[in-house]
């Protein structure tokens, strides 16, 4: 947990200051679009591979390479001097967090015991979101305070200590290393195909969230959006623990589908949200329901394969929620210049209601065909 706890700090700090920086190196707002689509293709096409050695050389090793990558990414930062040689320190990152973040789910999941999936999954994974509250505003007053160099030598400090901490972690050795065939074979497993499904509808929300809330607090005079970034990710640390209890004992699926209909109801509120505290209130709510839902799925996944298919399986999972949230983003956008906030919004409560309702149908099938 703590090495997840440092290196996120690295992602999480870039949020509030990486425009500022693309902007002071002379970069226009389409190169800001372009910075994070290079750390997210580059996180994409990196995570299928991440699974495979995982599961086939060990996690260790690949949590060690992530987080050399992911860890000193700010450092690159630090040398870049121009807006090309930016978008390359922004791939290494994007390589870096696929590496360590996919290991991490099939580690994480190791070392647990059948019927404590859901909650190990959610303590660990939480410590990641706790950063998330505070790590921009720390950046800001960095930056402001002591220049963008000083903020990425701090921040790749700071990555330096996530790799201590991963350099500590025990190696494990599974008797199943070496046999994995990838996420092909892990997608035909129908857990795994559910929890990337749930994953993908995940990705709508929450691109919707981090994306466009900013301008549509300032579309509608609502206050500044540090607040309820903080606000989110607190609630969705808090809650992920809590909810990987609720999932070993009512099962991943259900706890998963429960959370589904929270954020359904948080972001349709977002479609016409006007004053500060009831913003505050679905943002809250949303944060509970997207850390409910990730933690119910991660539980479905890894207490339904072996060894051999965790790193595959992680991989598969967040691969469709980057899927998601990179072509969803760039969809919702377009929808919302041609319409508005409330629109857009409106459309992501509609996804999430429709892909809710087919989870539903689905297990009832299955049921049926049980019976």
């Amino acid at each position: 947990m703590g090495a997840n706890l440092f290196l996120f700090f690295g992602v999480h700090a870039l949020f509030s200051t990486l425009p500022l920086y693309i902007t002071a190196l002379g970069g226009s707002p389409a190169d800001n679009g372009l910075a994070s689509w290079a750390f997210s293709l580059a996180a994409l096409l990196m995570r299928s591979p991440a699974g495979f050695l995982a599961d086939r050389w060990g996690r260790k090793p690949i949590l060690i390479l992530g987080a050399i990558f992911f860890g000193g990414g700010p450092l690159a930062y630090a040398l870049a001097s121009n807006v090309p040689l930016l978008l390359g320190a922004r791939v290494v990152h994007g390589v870096g967090m696929a590496f360590f973040v996919t290991a991490y789910q099939a580690f994480i999941a190791d070392l647990l015991s059948p019927g404590r999936y859901g909650e190990g999954l959610g303590l660990a994974n939480g410590s990641s979101m706790v950063t998330m509250a505070i790590a921009p505003m720390i950046s800001e007053w960095v930056a402001r305070e002591f220049g963008f160099e000083v903020l990425f030598l701090t921040l790749g400090a700071v990555g330096g200590l996530g790799l201590l901490a991963t350099l500590t972690l025990p190696r494990q050795e599974s008797r199943t290393r070496g046999r994995s065939s990838g996420m092909r074979e892990a997608l035909r497993r129908p857990e795994v195909r559910i929890g990337s499904l749930g994953m993908a509808l995940l990705g709508f929300p929450f691109g919707a969230f981090i994306v466009f809330l900013p301008l549509l607090t300032s579309a509608r005079d609502l206050g500044g959006a540090g607040l309820v970034f903080a606000a989110y990710a607190l609630s969705s640390a808090l809650m992920q623990p809590v909810a990987g209890r609720v999932a070993d004992y009512w099962g991943g699926r259900r706890t998963a589908l429960a959370a589904l209909a929270l954020i359904c109801l948080a972001v349709t509120g977002l479609s016409v949200v006007a004053t500060r505290w009831t913003l505050m209130i679905l943002v809250v709510l949303l944060g509970i329901g997207q850390g409910a839902a990730r933690v119910g799925l991660d539980a479905l996944v890894q207490g339904s394969i072996g060894a051999s298919l965790r790193g595959s399986s992680a991989a598969a999972q967040y691969t469709a929620f980057d899927l998601s949230i990179g072509f969803g983003s760039l969809g919702l956008g377009l929808l919302a210049d041609a319409t508005d906030y409330s629109v857009m919004y409106a459309a992501v409560g509609g996804i999430v209601l429709l892909g809710m309702t087919t989870g539903l149908v689905m297990g009832e099938g299955r049921k049926g065909a049980a019976s």
